[in-house]
């Protein structure tokens, strides 16, 4: 029989676990490997992959355009499983050499295999501590249906990465708040879904929840609100989507950009830049089409450019001190949607051909370098460069200063 005694001891063991999580989520992540740069820079990272059961066979790069060219472009680390720790220590490394900070994971459920792949190998690796990680929370598989959006997931899944999850020392934080991406906020929380935002505000006040909320132009205060940060997962949607892969598209974005910050800023929320190199999912679904990763607009314009333009014109004049001058890149390995930065083999010959019927319907005619280790360099570079202008831009004040 419990009697008064064994309560009491209840309440205080509980209380002390109450003040321990608080401790652990005030204390700062551990930092990465020291950077030649002061951006928070991330990658969307997806530990979906497995590998194929022969070595020789082209397993899930079938359903992405580089598998599809003519000759294949396979990624450098070849089709490889999520899980293998030679794959992860690779991807860790390739990140750091680009200057990347942290990953926002792919996260579909407790226990489904990116979780797994997370906790049991990525958070497992000896190399875990030179990169910081947050999750991005995949609503179209936690919610339900865009039209009957089911929201009785919510707070258990933010239970369960309370417990497992954000008080891990490589977990992103921003003063001292666990970071935590939602996808398609935009469409599950905007007119609906405000109780269950509340509540789960209510069960876990510490939280720095940053909405994929910034969709063309026209973003309204209001929307940014309930957020900390909003940011831009889908880059090709506003932009090259709509006006081709052209100065007009970046242009398009950008503006978009600018008037979402302003409107967010306006009630305190701060603003996540996002860019992606590029866009072609024609090897997994029909209706959008491919974009190259140059300006169609410019005879001289090479692959990359469209990255390079995005960083200088909109991750370095929108980074937001608000949010730790946090930019995010769609994606390090989304090959699916061919917006990885992920390096490829970088062996075979730049093709607009691939293995349709037509010989074109994957590329459309779009040319397709083996790029290598191309989009790795390309924003170390940019990054080193823009920290080195905004230190020169800041003596320059300093010496002109009364």
């Amino acid at each position: 029989m419990q009697g008064p005694h064994h309560t009491l001891i209840l309440i205080v063991y509980a209380m002390l676990c109450t003040s321990f999580q608080e401790v652990l989520w005030a204390q700062p992540s551990k930092p990465p490997s020291p950077g030649a740069d002061d951006f928070l820079a991330g990658a969307y990272y997806y530990p979906w992959y497995a590998a194929p059961a022969q070595s020789e066979e082209r397993g899930w790069m079938r359903q992405a355009l580089r598998g599809r060219l003519t000759p294949r472009q396979l990624p450098a680390l070849g089709v490889y499983s999520s899980r293998d720790p030679r794959v992860i220590g690779a991807h860790i490394e390739q990140s750091r050499r680009a200057g990347l900070d942290f990953w926002a994971v792919s996260w579909w459920g407790p226990g489904k295999r990116e979780d797994r792949a997370l906790q049991d190998h990525i958070l497992k690796h000896p190399q875990a501590e030179s990169l910081q990680y947050a999750i991005l929370y995949e609503s179209t598989g936690r919610l339900g249906s865009f039209d009957q959006p089911n929201y009785d997931h919510l707070i258990p899944d933010f239970e369960y990465l309370n417990q497992h999850l954000f008080s891990h020392p490589q977990y992103l934080r921003i003063r001292g708040k666990p970071v935590v991406f939602l996808y398609l906020t935009r469409v599950y929380f905007r007119n609906r879904g405000q109780e269950a935002l509340a509540a789960l505000r209510s069960r876990f006040p510490n939280l720095y929840l940053i909405g994929d909320e910034v969709f063309g132009p026209g973003y309204r205060g209001a929307h940014a609100q309930p957020w900390d940060a909003v940011t831009a997962y889908d880059v090709y949607g506003q932009s090259f989507q709509i006006e081709g892969a052209t100065r007009k598209g970046l242009g398009r974005l950008l503006r978009s950009y600018q008037q979402a910050q302003e409107a967010a800023h306006a009630v305190g929320t701060a603003f996540v830049p996002g860019i992606a190199p590029g866009y072609n999912d024609r090897a997994v679904r029909q209706g959008h089409p491919g974009r190259p990763r140059y300006f169609t607009d410019e005879p001289d314009s090479r692959e990359g450019d469209i990255f390079v333009s995005a960083i200088r014109e909109v991750v370095v004049p929108m980074v937001d001190d608000q949010a730790e001058r946090m930019f995010m890149i769609t994606s390090f390995n989304e090959w699916y949607e061919d917006t990885q930065i992920e390096p490829t083999a970088g062996n075979q010959e730049t093709t607009m051909l691939d293995d349709s019927d037509s010989g074109s319907y994957y590329t459309e005619s779009d040319l397709y370098p083996d790029y290598g280790n191309l989009y790795l360099d390309l924003l170390k570079r940019e990054l080193v460069q823009a920290q080195a202008s905004r230190e020169a831009t800041q003596a320059e004040e300093s010496e002109a200063a009364p």
